[in-house]
Order: structure tokens, then sequence, then C-alpha cells
């Protein structure tokens, strides 16, 4: 194999492995993603169709057949991640089948779900009443704390050094 030739497979590689970084955890095609959750509220022909929600983790229960996430809602990027370094827009529920483990589904968590918009539904932020946007969830996928916007410090340096 010629230099020119290992050059351009090279390339072609790292160009994979970088698209196989930015995928979607889900696949969005049919989902409306230009639906927020608070929008919902007002907007009774968003309900059934599929959309795409996330943000922070707030709280969380489980029932004997299903479980219901709390997030405080952001806006997503176009890999579905919620973009923390915006504004949050409310909040929504996640209702879920089955049984999902608080233990990795802790308030402070970034989450984002994929499923239909379902009737809203009464609730209380502290004292407060508050109406939720909630949604059938299909999928649910939790980032990590290494996430794309959480690691935006970039770090240089030059030479050999011991890092404790």
């Amino acid at each position: 194999m010629t230099y020119k030739n290992t050059h351009r497979l090279t390339i072609v590689l790292i160009s994979l492995i970088l698209v196989g970084c930015t995928t979607p955890p889900f696949n969005l095609e049919g989902v409306h993603q230009n639906i927020v959750p608070q929008q919902t509220l007002d907007d009774s022909s968003s309900l059934n169709k599929r959309v795409v929600w996330g943000g922070l983790i707030v709280g969380m229960r489980n029932f004997k057949d299903s479980s219901t996430i709390e997030v405080l809602s952001y806006p997503l990027d176009s890999n579905s991640e919620p973009r923390r370094s915006s504004n949050a827009q409310g909040r929504f529920l996640i209702k879920q089948e089955g049984y999902v483990e608080p233990a990795s589904h802790t308030p402070g968590r970034w989450i984002s779900a994929i499923g239909t918009v379902d009737a809203s539904q009464k609730g209380k932020v502290g004292e407060a009443d508050y109406l939720y946007p909630v949604m059938r969830a299909e999928n649910t996928h939790l980032w990590s704390e290494s996430s794309s916007e959480s690691n935006v410090q970039t770090r240089f340096s030059i030479g050999v050094g011991i890092h404790r």
C-alpha cells in the first residue's frame, strides 16, 4: 500500500469515528422536534405526536407498573442532548412503563427521551400548583457528566509532568 493510499484510509477512518461520536441516541424519523413541552399545554393538536424532549432530572417515582421522571426542560442540540448552557423552559414528566432504577436516575443527571405527547397532569412544585406536560416515553437516554457541553474547557500543555 502506498503512502498516498494509507493517508486516505487514515482520513476515512478518522471521519467515521468522528461521525459515530455525534450520532443522536434516537431515530428521529417522524419526530416533531419543534414541539417543546410547555407549548403542548395550550395546543391540543400536539397530543399523540412523537417528540424528543430533554433536560435535568429533578425527581422520580416508581409505581406498581410504571415510573415517572420529573424533568426541568432545556432546549436540545442536533444530537438530542440538552443544551446545558441555555435557560430552563419549565418542567415536564416522562412516564415510562416498568421499573426505572432510582440510583441511576438521580436529581442532577441529564436525560433525553423520545415518545408521544400525553395529556397534561396537575402537580406541585414545592407548595405551588403546577401543570405538567407529559410524555409517554418509548426510550430514554442518560447523558454522561463528560458530555459535550459540560466539558467546554480547553486544556493545552507542552512537556512532561506529573498530574495528581
